[in-house]
């Protein structure tokens, strides 16, 4: 459970703000790492993590 000192209201939801950056986020956008919050960019510098996506478009895939 996060400490309620620790929550803020953002894009009209509570959510904890970043132990590394102090960025207002939504439960949903928060990562944790061993008991802290944090968001992705603090995430992937502490972590060095990387996205196992691509950012190539598909010419073959059409959606309207």
């Amino acid at each position: 459970m996060v400490d309620k000192s620790r929550l803020a209201v953002t894009k009209g939801e509570l959510g904890p703000v970043c132990d590394g950056c102090g960025t207002l986020m939504t439960f949903g956008e928060s990562c944790t790492i061993d008991g802290q919050y944090v968001c992705w960019d603090c995430y992937v510098r502490l972590t060095g993590a990387e996205p196992s996506t691509d950012s190539k478009s598909n010419p073959g895939l059409r959606i309207s």
